[in-house]
């Protein structure tokens, strides 16, 4: 049986010069991108990179709530029952409507070959994912990247929009067994959820636990590359960073205008953790550990007060269509969810 493999590494370059490492976006969407910085940064300091991303499409790419199956992507090689090789040419085939998920089209700048991790699945569905993806490639390490840092949130942040992919995520890739795992943050707050300030006070938490390995920045050539990048992928939290980089500052709206960034330099920085010192410090990871399916890990969100983006989701898909006297916002379908789980009965998570 394959062990556990602990995080030894003191920096990046330790960790990836002369491996073969397997850089996953685990937010679904954008996150792809990256994913893509991080794999050209593994590039630059001697590792062999390859590229993955957990895939869910926002509502704007795909309107069927939910992430995408493996069982729903075309054209493609799978590699277990979660986790498949795709290229430009695979699409999904969504209740009649194909589309292409982001992590398709940044395949092209990869070499034309990617990876799928199924988040329909739940927790264990992505460890098995990641896990079947290693022993398919030879990879030895595994990164999953966030855009944003909602990943470090504990749950009881008001401006928390979408804790489950990320959480499942975190779960997942804090039980894959056999290698070595890492978590990096890129661009903290650039997701207009927590904010900058919010995510670096949980950055220096992880920091004194002993979690955090390292503090990197964008460079001119990694910043021409994510403009080719952005060209090809929908995203807005993923361009914040390349935004920042190139000096714009100042608040910026995204999301329909439902959200808000602040950008400066420190959204073109990334922070290298260790995945067991995030996950131990996250209640939202743990309370979806061991899901096997994106639902019941939505439900033991809800269960404590965690209104998610699949909430969201599925709200926004009863509404369409329907007329109301009273046009609503995202944020006014997200604070009824809310008011409507807290009717419920949950219990909130207390920090």
């Amino acid at each position: 049986m394959r062990q556990e493999v602990n995080l030894g590494a003191r920096s990046l370059e330790e960790l990836v010069r002369g491996r073969k490492v397997l850089v996953v976006g685990i937010g679904g969407g954008g996150d792809a991108v990256g994913a893509y910085y991080i794999y050209l940064k593994v590039r630059e300091l001697g590792g062999e990179p390859l590229l993955g991303a957990a895939v869910w499409e926002r509502f704007t790419v795909d309107p069927y709530p939910g992430p995408i199956p493996l069982e729903s992507m075309i054209d493609v090689e799978p590699l277990g029952a979660s986790s498949a090789i795709v290229t430009p040419s695979s699409y999904a085939l969504r209740f009649g409507r194909q589309l292409r998920p982001q992590v398709t089209r940044i395949a092209e700048l990869v070499g034309g070959r990617a990876v799928f991790i199924d988040l329909s699945k739940g927790a264990e569905g992505v460890r098995q994912a990641i896990e079947d993806a290693l022993a398919a490639l030879g990879a030895e390490v595994v990164i999953g990247v966030d855009v944003g840092g909602d990943v470090l949130a504990l749950g009881c942040e008001e401006d928390l929009w979408s804790p489950l992919a990320d959480s499942v995520s975190l779960a997942g890739l804090h039980a894959t067994k056999g290698v070595e795992r890492a978590l990096v943050v890129h661009g903290p707050g650039a997701d207009g959820e927590l904010s900058t300030e919010g995510v670096l006070r949980h950055i220096a938490d992880v920091a004194r636990r002993g979690g955090l390995i390292g503090v990197y920045g964008v460079n001119s050539y990694e910043a021409s590359e994510l403009e080719k990048a952005v060209k090809l992928v929908e995203t807005e939290a993923s361009l914040m960073p390349l935004l920042a980089f190139r000096g714009e500052y100042g608040q910026r709206t995204i999301r329909g205008g439902s959200r808000s960034v602040h950008l400066s330099p420190v959204l073109a920085t990334s922070y290298l953790m260790d995945v067991d010192v995030v996950y131990d410090r996250s209640p939202l990871a743990q309370l979806v550990d061991g899901s096997r399916g994106i639902s019941q890990a939505r439900q033991a969100l809800n269960s404590h007060c965690v209104y998610t983006e699949l909430d969201l989701e599925y709200d926004l898909f009863e509404l369409r269509g329907t007329q109301s006297e009273r046009p609503m916002s995202l944020a006014d379908v997200r604070r009824e969810g809310i008011g409507r789980l807290v009717r419920q009965g949950c219990q909130p998570i207390r920090c």
